[in-house]
């Protein structure tokens, strides 16, 4: 009997780097076929219709250097930013080219680690079509103390905030022509504005107080949350000899390896987000026989 390929045995990699904290990918395309049909036969074939579709979606624990965080809306001229990956596992892949965010979510809860998810929709081919593997670093998994998380919302001065998500949806329109060559890609693939952004955030109360369901119709309704995150990173420093040359060591197979030491570095920025102008949509309040008495608050803004 053929062995199995265990969770240690395969790797993922985005933007040729192997991504740490993985939690779980999913990738998929499907193809859409029709049947031709004629007189006096009846079926003859299938035809491929509409360009195949495929996507990948990724959950992981924040990082400190996330390659996913950089693409919520770049882009010159609405044009959107590709990017490659895919899994690695016993000299074979899986593995996309011109991949793009078409979402992004971080949520966190007391006592656990951020986590972050990520779907991305693929224009260019998934597959066994390339190796993904490389050596680029994608940052380190760490576990943030309560220091590190500060959180703004409502009313969140005199009332803990337990949990909170941020979604970001960033959908795409790609932009196909007829061409001769390579007629299958996008020419291009256009951002989608404006990008909505979703939040929501668990309070336990204590002198808070739910405001008016019609209040907005007679003012302005518009208020603001911040989200802010931080930790302690290891940053590699290079052994520098007298001559002012980085230290290296030659290894048995006689390639030179530079010597490397990490520093701690605290309060480092991972993710920060802010809003001004957000509105809240529905507020949740939650009492039960055996929790405290809370508040779910649900804000919905938008970015250019």
């Amino acid at each position: 009997m053929k062995n199995a390929i265990t969770n240690y045995e395969n790797t993922f990699y985005l933007k040729s780097a192997a991504l740490s904290g993985v939690l779980s990918v999913d990738g998929s395309y499907s193809l859409d076929y029709k049947p031709v049909n004629v007189l006096g036969k009846g079926f003859l074939k299938q035809i491929m219709t509409s360009v195949p579709e495929a996507e990948i979606s990724i959950s992981r624990y924040l990082t400190n250097n996330d390659p996913a965080l950089k693409l919520t809306g770049d882009g010159a001229n609405y044009i959107s930013k590709s990017i490659d990956g895919g899994i690695y596992y016993e000299g074979k892949y899986f593995s996309f080219r011109k991949g793009y965010l078409n979402s992004l979510g971080i949520n966190c809860s007391v006592g656990e680690v951020p986590q972050v998810q990520t779907s991305f929709s693929i224009y260019g081919d998934i597959g066994n079509n390339f190796n993904p593997s490389g050596q680029n670093y994608a940052g380190g998994v760490f576990v943030p103390q309560v220091k590190n998380i500060i959180l703004t919302c409502r009313n969140s001065t005199t009332n803990r905030i337990t949990n909170f998500n941020l979604d970001f949806s960033t959908p795409k329109n790609p932009i196909y022509g007829i061409s001769s060559v390579n007629a299958e890609l996008p020419i291009e693939v256009h951002n989608t504005y404006p990008i909505e952004i979703t939040s929501s955030f668990t309070l336990e109360i204590d002198d808070y107080e739910t405001k008016r369901a019609f209040s907005d119709l007679t003012s302005a309704g518009t208020t603001d949350f911040t989200i802010k995150i931080s930790g302690t990173v290891l940053n590699d420093i290079s052994l520098i000899a007298s001559s002012g040359t980085n230290l290296e060591l030659t290894t048995s197979s006689g390639t030179p390896q530079t010597f490397v030491v990490y520093t701690e570095e605290d309060a480092v920025p991972i993710f920060n987000f802010s809003a001004s102008d957000a509105i809240i949509i529905s507020e949740k309040v939650n009492s039960s026989s055996d929790d405290l008495l809370s508040v779910n608050l649900s804000y919905k803004t938008y970015l250019n």
